[in-house]
C-alpha cells in the first residue's frame, strides 16, 4: 500500500441550468471535476482539530461512538485515486481528529455496502499482506516534504511509517502508538491514540497548522480513496497535503525513551569427533544491553544503542557468487533501518542509472573480521574465528528544524576481535583479526522554495587502530568521503532537476593502496590500458563521482522522460564504509516512458524505452544498450509487466580480472512476469526469462510464487525458481608465460560452465492477535557448476578463444587436477588448476515468535537452522540433491530476548 497524497477541493460551478438539462450538467460537472483533479487545480481543503479534556472517558475500542467524536468537524467526501482518477469514491469515509495535551486521538469509519466482503486479514504488524486499510499522514513540521503516517486495517493490524523529501517511504521507522478496529454492521472503524512524543513539531507556536491527509484502501476493488484527492499524474505527496487547524498551545512532550533488553542463546552444532580443542557442540551465551531515544530538542531526537542484540533477524540467504566482486546483502538490523532515507546520498532522481555507488552502506559495520591466522603468516593446526564484529555502541542524532534542516549524523564503534590458534606444535596462541573500528556519517540538507528545492552535504570518516600490526598490508588505516547534492522541482513540480557530487580520499601502507589500486573495483593493473597504471609507492588514493539528472515525473499529459549522467574516477574508493563494484566510468542513458491513467479496456498501462552507453577512461565502450518495458493492470486487479534489453557491440573490460579487454558477444534478454489479485484467499505469480547470445550462451528461469490464505490469521506462501545458465567466458586463472605475446605474456584461461539453480521460499506466517505472532521460514538451495572446454583467450577484443586439447596444447585431469600443456611440449611450461566442478546444497530454516505484550515491549523466542554440504561434482540431479540436503548435519540456534519500553 502507497500513501500518494495530491490535491482536493470541489469545483463550484455556477447554478442556472434548468431541470431538464440537471443529469446532463451533473455529469459534466463530474467530467470537470475530475479533470481539474487530474491537473492539479482545486483547493486544498481544511479540518479543524478538537481539543479533549486530559481526563475524558474517551475508551479507545474502535468504535468511534463517543459523543464527542460526533460534535467535531469531519473530513469526508473521499476520492478516487484509482481506479479512476478523480472520480467520487464509491464508499462513504469520515475521518476525526482529536488532541489533549500529550496525545492526538483519530476516529474514522469506513462505510461499506457489502461489509461481508471487506479483505480483513490478521497479520504481524508492518506486514504488506493485501487489506483494506485506512490512514492518517501528518506533516507536523507543516515543510511539505517529510510527514508521519499511521494506518490501520480492520482486524486492528498497525502500520507506521515515514515520507521523507516528499514521495520516499522509509517503512523502517517505528512509533509507540495503540489502534483498535471493529468490523461492524455499516462496515468499520478505527481508533488510534498516538502520543505526541512520536512526532516532531514546534512546540513554540501558540497555534499550530500542519499537513494531513486521510487515505483508505478497498482491497477487493482495488480502490484507492483519499481526503485530499490523489491525481496519478500528480508527482509531490506530502506537498500536496490538506490542513489541519485548530492545535493550540501544546507543550514540549517528554521525549525519552528506555529500552533495556536481555537475551540469552544456545548453539548445538553437528557432532563430530576431532581433535580440535575449540570444538564445543554445546554453547550457552547472554547478552544485556539498551536502546535509548531522547528529544534534545523538538527538532531532534538523539537514538543510541548499547551492546546491541539482533538475534532476532532472519540470516541472509545463501548464494553462489562466481564474480571477482563481493555479495550485496540487504540492511536486517533494527537500529541501522530505522531513519536509514536520512543518510541516503549519490541517488538522483531518475528512471534509469548504472552501476551507480553507495557511499553509505551500513552492513560495513559489525562486519565478519577479515583477518585471520593464516594470513597473518600463522601456520596454525587448529583456530577459531568470531563470525562478526562486536558492535560496542552506536548513536545517531537526526531530525529536522522548523527552519528547513535535515540533519543525521551517526556514529559506530566496534571492538577488535581475537582468534585463539593451536600451533602443530602444540602451542596455543591469540591473533587480532580486526582492528577496533570507528565509524561516522554526517548528512545535512536545507528546504528553499517551499520544499521544492534542497541544497545537501554528505560525510563518511573510517579510522581503524592498525598499530602496526599485519592488518596495515591490507586494510585502510583510514577512509573519507565528502560530497554535494541538489534537487530542484519546477512547473508545479512536474519536473525535477538533481545532481551529486562526491570525492573520497583513502590512506595506509603502500601496501595496502597497491592492493586498492588492482582491486576488481579498478583494475588499475589492467595490462592493456593506456591510462591506467599501478603506483607501488602511493600511500593514498584519491578520486571522484558524480550524478546528474533531469526527470519529468508528473503533469496531465501522458508523458514521462529522464536523462541522466554519470562518471566515477578510477581512484574513486568507497568501499570501507559504502558499497561499489567498479569505477573508472562514464555513462548517459535516457527513458521515455508513455501512460495512461483511465485507458478504456484496462485499469492503467505504461510502456517505456530507453538506451544507455558508457566508457571507461581508456575509450572502451563498456555499455551499448537499449531498453524495452511496459506494466498493464487490468480491471480484475490482475498485472502484466515485461522488460527487454538489447546489447549492441560492446565490451568486457573486467572479464580477464587485469588482463585485456575482451568483446562481449551481442545478446536480448527478456523477463515477464504475471500477477493475480492478491485481495482472493489464493493468488499467484508466475515469471521467466530468456536470454540468448549469439556465441552460445543462454539462461533459461521460471520462478512462481503462490499465497494460501486459509484463514484470515493464517498466511502460506511457496516460491519455488529453477534457473539454468551456460556461459562460455567462466574466468579461472592467469598464468604468465613469455611465450603468450598474444596477451602480453600471460594465458587467460576460461571455461564454459553450465549451471543449475533450484531454490524456494515456503513461510509459514500464523498470527494469533495483532501483537503477538508466528513467523516461519525455509530456504532450500542447491546449486551445481559443470565446468568444461577449458581454454584461453586468443585475441584481445574479440570473444574469439582457443580450446585446449583442439585447438592448441594439451589438457589432462588427474585427482581431481587439471594440468594443461599449452603448446603440446613446446617451450612454454605446463599449469595446473583443480577441478573448478561444485555441489552446493542447503537449507535455511527459522522461526520467530513475538509477543508485544506491551506498547513497545517485545518478547521473542527464536530457532533457526542450517544446514549445507558442498562437493566437486558438477553433476545436477534435484532428486538426489534435495535428498543430500537432509544428510547435512543441522547447526541449531535457539534464542530468547526480551526487552522492555520505558517512555511517554
Amino acid at each position: 500500500m502507497r500513501f500518494v497524497c495530491l490535491t482536493l477541493g470541489l469545483l463550484c460551478l455556477a447554478a442556472g441550468a434548468n431541470a431538464q438539462n440537471s443529469y446532463q450538467s451533473n455529469k459534466v460537472m463530474d467530467a470537470l471535476k475530475e479533470q481539474n483533479i487530474r491537473s492539479g487545480r482545486v483547493a486544498s481543503p481544511s479540518l479543524t482539530a478538537f481539543r479533549l479534556a486530559d481526563h475524558s472517558d474517551l475508551q479507545l475500542d474502535g468504535l468511534v461512538n463517543e459523543s464527542v467524536w460526533n460534535e467535531i468537524p469531519t473530513a469526508t467526501q473521499f476520492t478516487q485515486r484509482s481506479p479512476n482518477d478523480g472520480a467520487t469514491a464509491t464508499q462513504r469515509t469520515e475521518g476525526r481528529i482529536l488532541y489533549t495535551n500529550s496525545h492526538i486521538y483519530v476516529g474514522i469509519k469506513a462505510f461499506d455496502s457489502a461489509p461481508d466482503s471487506i479483505v480483513a486479514p490478521l497479520f504481524r504488524r508492518d506486514g504488506t499482506e493485501m487489506s483494506d486499510w485506512v490512514t492518517v499522514g501528518f506533516d507536523s513540521y507543516n515543510d511539505k516534504r517529510t510527514a508521519f503516517i499511521f494506518a490501520v486495517n480492520p482486524r486492528g493490524v498497525q502500520r507506521d511509517f515515514m515520507i521523507i523529501n516528499d514521495t520516499n517511504e522509509d517503512d523502517t521507522w517505528d512509533a509507540v502508538w495503540e489502534a483498535k478496529a471493529q468490523i461492524t454492521d455499516y462496515g468499520w472503524s478505527v481508533e488510534m491514540k498516538i502520543p505526541l512524543s512520536q512526532l516532531r513539531f514546534n512546540s513554540k507556536a501558540d497555534e499550530q497548522t500542519w499537513g494531513i491527509n486521510f487515505q483508505r484502501s478497498i482491497a477487493r476493488t482495488g480502490e484507492e480513496l483519499f481526503w485530499k484527492p490523489t491525481s496519478q499524474n500528480a508527482s509531490g505527496i506530502v506537498s500536496n497535503f490538506g490542513d489541519l487547524k485548530g492545535i493550540k498551545q501544546l507543550s514540549e512532550p517528554r521525549r525519552l525513551e528506555i529500552m533495556p533488553y536481555v537475551s540469552a542463546d544456545f548453539t548445538r552444532v553437528p557432532d563430530q569427533t576431532t581433535l580440535d580443542p575449540y570444538y564445543q557442540r554445546n554453547d550457552f551465551s547472554g547478552r544485556v544491553g539498551a536502546d535509548v531515544k531522547y528529544g534534545i530538542t523538538s527538532d531532534l531526537t538523539l537514538s543510541a544503542t548499547i551492546n546491541p542484540d539482533f538475534g532476532q533477524v532472519e540470516a541472509d540467504p545463501a548464494v553462489i557468487n562466481l564474480t571477482a566482486n563481493e555479495n550485496f546483502y540487504s540492511e536486517r538490523r533494527p537500529f541501522f533501518l530505522e531513519g536509514r532515507d536520512i543518510f541516503q546520498f549519490g541517488e538522483t532522481k531518475t528512471f534509469i542509472r548504472y552501476n551507480s555507488p553507495t557511499p553509505f552502506y551500513s552492513r560495513r559495520i559489525g562486519r565478519s573480521p577479515q583477518g585471520s591466522p593464516n594470513r597473518a603468516g600463522v601456520d596454525s593446526e587448529y583456530s577459531t574465528m568470531p563470525d562478526l564484529t562486536t558492535i560496542a555502541t552506536a548513536a545517531k542524532l537526526s531530525g529536522k528544524t522548523k527552519n528547513g534542516w535535515s540533519i543525521g549524523l551517526m556514529d559506530a564503534y566496534t571492538l577488535q576481535e581475537n582468534a585463539e590458534f593451536t600451533l602443530q606444535n602444540g602451542n596455543d596462541g591469540s591473533l587480532a583479526v580486526e582492528p577496533a573500528t570507528n565509524y561516522l556519517v554526517g548528512r545535512a540538507k536545507k528546504d528553499f522554495n517551499n520544499g521544492n528545492t534542497y541544497l545537501g552535504g554528505f560525510a563518511t570518516a573510517v579510522n581503524r587502530s592498525l598499530d602496526g600490526r599485519y592488518f596495515e598490508d591490507f586494510l585502510h588505516s583510514s577512509a573519507y568521503v565528502g560530497g554535494l547534492d541538489y534537487e530542484h522541482q519546477f512547473a508545479d513540480q512536474n519536473w525535477v532537476a538533481s545532481g551529486a557530487f562526491s570525492m573520497s580520499s583513502v590512506h595506509g601502507s603502500s601496501e595496502a593502496i597497491a592492493r586498492t589500486q588492482q582491486s576488481p573495483v579498478r583494475y588499475f593493473n589492467r595490462i592493456d590500458s593506456d591510462v591506467l597504471t599501478v603506483d607501488p609507492a602511493k600511500t593514498s588514493l584519491q578520486g571522484f563521482s558524480t550524478e546528474m539528472s533531469i526527470k519529468k515525473q508528473g503533469g496531465d499529459d501522458n508523458w514521462l522522460a529522464a536523462l541522466t549522467y554519470s562518471q566515477t574516477s578510477p581512484g574513486y574508493e568507497i568501499n570501507d564504509l559504502g558499497f561499489q563494484t567498479r569505477a573508472d566510468l562514464k555513462w548517459a542513458g535516457g527513458v521515455l516512458v508513455y501512460r495512461e491513467i483511465d485507458p478504456k479496456y484496462v485499469r492503467y498501462y505504461e510502456f517505456f524505452a530507453g538506451y544507455d552507453s558508457g566508457w571507461n577512461y581508456d575509450g572502451d565502450q563498456i555499455r551499448n544498450s537499449v531498453l524495452n518495458g511496459g506494466y498493464i493492470s487490468f480491471n480484475n486487479q490482475w498485472s502484466f509487466n515485461y522488460n527487454f534489453g538489447y546489447n549492441f557491440k560492446q565490451y568486457y573490460d573486467r572479464l580477464s580480472r587485469g588482463g585485456p579487454v575482451l568483446e562481449r558477444p551481442k545478446d536480448w534478454n527478456l523477463i515477464a512476469n504475471i500477477n493475480t489479485d492478491r485481495s482472493k484467499d489464493i493468488s499467484f505469480n508466475v515469471g521467466g526469462n530468456l536470454r540468448r547470445e549469439v556465441a552460445g550462451e543462454f539462461d533459461n528461469a521460471v520462478w512462481l510464487n503462490v499465497r494460501y490464505r486459509p484463514t484470515s490469521n493464517i498466511q502460506l506462501s511457496f516460491g519455488p525458481e529453477y534457473r539454468n545458465q551456460v556461459d562460455i567466458d567462466q574466468y579461472i586463472t592467469a598464468v604468465e608465460d613469455v611465450n603468450a605475446t598474444h596477451t602480453y605474456g600471460s594465458r587467460y584461461v576460461f571455461s564454459d560452465i553450465e549451471q543449475h539453480t533450484v531454490s524456494a521460499n515456503l513461510r509459514l506466517n500464523w498470527t494469533f492477535s495483532p501483537t503477538m505472532s508466528l513467523q516461519t521460514y525455509i530456504r532450500p538451495f542447491v546449486s551445481t557448476g559443470d565446468f568444461s572446454r577449458f581454454k584461453e583467450v586468443a585475441e584481445p577484443y574479440t570473444y574469439h578463444y582457443d580450446v585446449y586439447g583442439e585447438d592448441l596444447g594439451t589438457i589432462s585431469e588427474q585427482n581431481g587436477n587439471y594440468t594443461v600443456d599449452p603448446d603440446g611440449g613446446g617451450s612454454s611450461s605446463p599449469f595446473t588448476f583443480s577441478d573448478p566442478d561444485f555441489n552446493f546444497r542447503s537449507l535455511q530454516g527459522n522461526a520467530v515468535f513475538r509477543w508485544e505484550y506491551m506498547p513497545g515491549s517485545t518478547l521473542y523466542f527464536v530457532w533457526q537452522q542450517q544446514r549445507e554440504d558442498y562437493s566437486r561434482i558438477g553433476a545436477f540431479d534435484l532428486g538426489d540433491q534435495l535428498n543430500d540436503i537432509f544428510d547435512a548435519k543441522p547447526t541449531n540456534i535457539f534464542l530468547i530476548k526480551l526487552s522492555y519500553w520505558f517512555g511517554s
